[in-house]
């Protein structure tokens, strides 16, 4: 039995080939953990990168609201499945599970509690959840799968757009502390819950998807090199000298979820390119452990130095190293599949 043999016998790997799954979703989530750890890698070499680097910048103003939006993507057909209880400790189980128990591995990795102690941090946690995306993911789904149970025994079917977009707008009037990074439920909140309506309106979308990728292929290029992360992007002043402030924060309110969305539809479209190579391949198989692979991939970036090419060295460090830590330790074992993935299987 050869390496590749011996690799692609390891449990749930193979998952990439398997008919059930949708092959398209999958390497788009391949493809952005990559991004993450390149984005990760760049932040953590050069203090300055959100001004600096432009790469950085124009994969930073889609990535991680991709991965709500694809998270939001399977939650439809979870509402008839399951009761509000049943999902909430489902959920729990796949999200906080992890979160807690990759939290302390950090504080014991990192040697913190020679300056933190134990209830210091288990406050910390509590209040500032980290990992932050599994925290993030799970109150963002809770709260839309409530409002979706809530239409659904209501048998108010038909109203049930108006009262996720109602949901939409009661985050983010209610949820502006950093609190419990509630904060971050309301930024990224609208991003799953417009995967939830791209899956529920998914005929429609895929008739009009030439037009929309069409667009995002002129508009992503010219609206990511304004981005600047959680700042005002690079046309801000330039709005104010002939805009009140208010307005000009609208406009740059519209376009943060313009050029979010147009990111994720650019880089569909040049998957859809991909499609029949092995990088699709890979980008496929990677996307099936892209969870294990966001949790563990900071123990592998390393410090190399600040070019493009010492960038790239770094990303692919990280995920070697998040790869193999993820097909031998954390999918290998049924609890670390538990503890480490949240996978009750």
């Amino acid at each position: 039995m050869t390496l590749i043999d011996k690799i692609k016998a390891f449990r749930y790997v193979d998952d990439a080939m398997a008919g059930g799954r949708n092959h398209h979703i999958d390497a788009l989530k391949g493809m952005g953990i990559i991004m993450v750890i390149f984005c990760h890698t760049v932040s953590f070499n050069d203090p300055a990168h959100f001004n600096v680097y432009l790469p950085f910048r124009i994969l930073d103003s889609f990535i991680m609201q991709l991965f709500f939006f694809l998270s939001g993507l399977v939650l439809f057909s979870q509402v008839r499945k399951y009761s509000l209880p049943a999902y909430t400790k489902k959920n729990a189980i796949r999200l906080l599970v992890p979160l807690v128990v990759w939290a302390c591995i950090g504080y014991l990795l990192h040697q913190t509690y020679h300056t933190v102690s134990i209830p210091q941090f288990m406050l910390n946690l509590v209040m500032t959840p980290n990992p932050w995306f599994l925290w993030v993911l799970f109150l963002n789904s809770m709260i839309l799968f409530s409002v979706l149970k809530l239409v659904d025994v209501r048998e108010w079917t038909r109203w049930e757009n108006y009262f996720v977009i109602a949901s939409i707008l009661l985050v983010r009037a209610a949820l502006s502390t950093n609190l419990f990074l509630l904060s971050e439920v309301r930024l990224y909140y609208p991003y799953y819950v417009a995967g939830f309506f791209a899956f529920k309106y998914y005929d429609e979308l895929k008739a009009r998807r030439n037009l929309l990728y069409v667009a995002a292929v002129v508009l992503y290029p010219i609206l990511a090199v304004c981005y600047v992360g959680y700042a005002f992007p690079i046309f801000y002043p330039y709005l104010l000298q002939i805009l009140n402030d208010k307005i000009s924060r609208l406009i740059v309110s519209i376009y943060k979820y313009t050029v979010a969305f147009a990111g994720i539809a650019f880089w569909s479209f040049i998957l859809e390119r991909l499609r029949q190579t092995k990088l699709y391949l890979f980008f496929c198989w990677t996307g099936t452990m892209s969870l294990e692979i966001f949790v563990c991939h900071d123990l592998f970036i390393t410090r190399l130095g600040n070019s493009g090419l010492l960038y790239v060295a770094s990303t692919l460090i990280a995920l070697a190293g998040s790869l193999a830590l993820s097909l031998l330790v954390i999918k290998r074992f049924r609890i670390t599949r538990l503890l480490l993935a949240g996978q009750n299987r």
